[in-house]
Formats: C-alpha cells, structure tokens, sequence
C-alpha cells in the first residue's frame, strides 16, 4: 500500500512538469551551436581528398518553430610534417526544422572563405573567396536548454585560382 501511494504521489507531482515541458516550444529565442568532428578537403583537379579536424560554430536567433537565422563558421584543417592548411568559413545562414515539433534541420549559407598554407620555417600564404554552406543536422534533446547535435554540412569555396571543398560529420551542442 505504502508503494502504491508513493507511485500516486509521484505521478502527481511530475504531471505538471510534464505538461509545462510539452507547451515549451522546441526553440525559443537565442541560439548558439558549438561542435567539433572529421573532415574531408577536396578541390578541383586534386586526385584525392584530405581527411582532417573539422569544426563549427553558430548562433542566432528564432524567428519560428521552423526557422533560425543566424551566422555560421566552419573550418577544416590539416597539420603533418610542419605544413598545415586550413578552409574555413563565415555565412549568414539559416536553419530549417520541416516540422515544428521535430528535431531534424537543413541548413545553407552563403558568405566568404578563407583558404591558407604554411609551412614551418618556409612561410605562409592565403588567399579569399566566397562560401556556401549546406548541411543537415538532428537535434536529441539532453535537457530543455541544451541539444546533443549530430550533423553534416558541405562547405564549398571559390577562389581565383581554383575551387575548394570540405565536408565534415561531427557532433556539437545547441542552447536552446
């Protein structure tokens, strides 16, 4: 009997939190993602592809259920033998949920890219471009504010002199 009114009491005081979490909306005001992962860097008339450490991140703002507007940088980078290069970029971007209850998004940006070499005790040299950025991602919610983020993005960059690649899968953190 004593478990039973336990069980009672219990069910009674979580409903309310229950109930309150399912009116929360999904994503409400500032955002912002940070994530880290693999990467894959690629270009015109290359013959393979350069695996490396990839990472982004992001912030914004909610505008609906369905979509956040914000600025994302991405960048891939590669050290080996004292020489290292790097892609990175900077887009203003936006992220569409198809569902206002669901936790899957696409998102695409466009803005600048970075592209840069070095070689310690030779030197170094850069150059820019322009960026797009598109991707995909699922949110699993850990706690009301903070979301463990699966995600993919394709991050293409255009410069004098040729065009570059980078995909990258990682993993990141979301607040809200």
């Amino acid at each position: 009997m004593r478990r039973l009114f336990v069980s009672a009491l219990t069910l009674a005081l979580a409903l309310p939190a229950v109930a309150r979490a399912q009116d929360k909306p999904l994503r409400d005001g500032f955002w912002f993602n940070i994530g880290l992962g693999g990467g894959s860097l690629g270009c015109d008339g290359c013959d393979s592809r350069l695996n490396g450490v990839s990472g982004q991140l992001s912030l914004g703002g909610t505008i609906n259920q369905h979509v956040l507007l914000g600025v994302s940088s991405n960048a891939w980078t590669k050290s080996e033998d004292g020489a290292t290069l790097t892609m990175s970029s900077l887009t203003a971007a936006i992220r569409y949920y198809p569902s206002a209850t669901g936790h899957f998004y696409l998102t695409a940006g466009l803005g600048v890219a970075g592209l840069s070499a070095g070689i310690t005790g030779v030197g170094s040299g850069s150059a820019s471009g322009t960026a797009a950025l598109l991707g995909l991602g699922y949110d699993i919610r850990l706690t009301d504010a903070v979301s463990l983020t699966p995600y993919w993005n394709g991050v293409g960059g255009a410069f004098d002199g040729g065009n570059f690649n980078f995909g990258q899968i990682g993993l990141s953190l979301t607040w809200p």
